[in-house]
């Protein structure tokens, strides 16, 4: 009879650093109408999904809120199809279509099994080639958000989001404005239409298709969306014309228990040189479950039951922001350790240990971002959106793995400074 092993419980298994990133072949190119088209043929289950993308959302309005009207509307009617015939035929092939616009531009996609994507694809091209935007679509739409709204301005940490971001952009720029009841009581359909045909081209789109591809689907795909010609007019991204200072305000909200809190600054886009070391900051502050905010606010001081910090990213600028949420008596606290842990980071050097679990931690997530055709597909379309090519991501694992503690210490004595930081408190303490 075998002698069982011991376990040895007192060490723990062997970590392999991950250094570099290796990123399977994604083919790209520019089809005959100007469309770029992305192929990410990989995995093992018969599914395909196709994004198509156009540079087009709230950057490019004339009009505020008419690129989000725009784009979820497009499936609500078709010359051929209204909107519960278009739903009834993508539901009978088990499919999934959406469409909808962010602050940089507008999408549709579809998800299939491989072998009923051929039955698929004409309802896409045509929701995206033909809609008609059906003026009783429109009204419910207007219904519906103004609805939405009205739930979303009675959410703290909703208002406090509002806030924030329309101080460090400004109330009449794509990236500061905010949403409201006239806004979109003023949207007509002849707006949906004009939006439509000055942002939907084939010279401003982007294709992305994923899943098990056959040859059949990619002749389809480009057959579908590279021939017709359809040039639209560039726009101009205006600059925000917000200064960096200091703004603190204090909002009523409509919970009397508890304070929604956001801290945050304009920073850069994506191309910028500190973008990488900036990642690599934040994650430190606040990025992850084990980062200074949590296990010091969360962990130790129990005033929150979540916190975190990120850097959200747009094709022309970003923002630094740290949210949390914090009972009435801990919202002074919870102030106080936040710009404490700011100050930490200004005055005293990462120690190695620390700085060895980021860059682990950050490490797995690259990993995991391109575990799959979709996975690699949502990275394809943030190099796509920004002009950016596959050595972005690969010199960005490679900073994490380069970055010293005097490089951050320096990096947080230029960005983490409270006299430059928007505060919004939404609450009633």
């Amino acid at each position: 009879m075998q002698e069982n092993k011991r376990v040895d419980r007192k060490n723990g298994p062997v970590v392999n650093r991950i250094t570099e990133l290796h990123i399977p072949n994604i083919y790209r190119e520019i089809l005959a109408n100007g469309t770029e088209y992305i192929e990410v043929n990989l995995g093992t289950q018969n599914l395909v999904q196709l994004e198509v993308l156009y540079r087009g959302g709230r950057i490019s309005e004339q009009k505020q809120g008419v690129s989000r009207a725009t784009s979820r509307l497009l499936k609500e009617g078709t010359k051929s199809f209204s909107s519960s015939q278009l739903a009834e035929r993508v539901d009978f092939y088990g499919a999934n279509m959406t469409s909808g616009a962010s602050l940089d531009y507008a999408y549709a996609k579809a998800f299939s099994l491989t072998k009923h994507f051929d039955k698929i694809l004409p309802s896409l091209s045509e929701m995206l080639n033909q809609p008609t935007f059906p003026q009783h679509e429109l009204d419910k739409y207007i219904v519906n958000s103004v609805q939405k709204l009205k739930v979303e301005k009675a959410k703290s940490e909703l208002v406090a989001y509002r806030t924030i971001t329309e101080c460090l952009y400004g109330p009449e720029h794509p990236y500061g404005y905010n949403s409201t009841k006239q806004m979109y009581q003023d949207l007509n359909r002849n707006d949906l239409v004009d939006f439509y045909h000055s942002n939907f081209g084939s010279d401003n789109r982007i294709i992305i298709l994923s899943g098990k591809i056959t040859p059949e689907i990619r002749e389809s795909v480009k057959q579908e969306f590279g021939n017709e010609l359809k040039e639209v007019q560039a726009f101009s991204y205006q600059e925000p014309t917000t200064r960096e200072q200091r703004i603190s305000k204090r909002l009523k909200g409509e919970d009397d228990l508890q304070c929604a809190v956001k801290i945050g600054c304009r920073l850069f886009k994506r191309e910028h040189p500190n973008f990488a070391d900036m990642f690599i900051l934040n994650t430190i502050l606040g990025g992850y479950f084990g980062s200074r905010l949590m296990s010091t606010l969360r962990e130790d001081k129990g005033y929150t039951y979540n916190i975190y910090s990120s850097i959200d990213m747009m094709i022309y600028d970003g923002y630094f922001n740290i949210s949390t949420e914090v009972g009435n008596e801990y919202l002074e606290p919870t102030l106080e350790g936040i710009y404490h842990e700011m100050e930490q980071l200004k005055s005293k050097k990462v120690g190695e240990e620390e700085l060895d679990m980021v860059r682990n931690y950050l490490s797995g997530n690259f990993l995991n971002m391109i575990d799959g055709p979709f996975k690699l597909a949502g990275m394809s379309k943030v190099i796509a959106l920004n002009n950016l090519n596959f050595d972005f991501y690969k010199n960005l694992m490679r900073r994490i793995h380069t970055i010293t503690s005097d490089d951050i210490y320096q990096l947080a004595q230029k960005y983490l400074n409270k006299e430059k930081m928007v505060e919004i408190i939404v609450g009633n303490p």
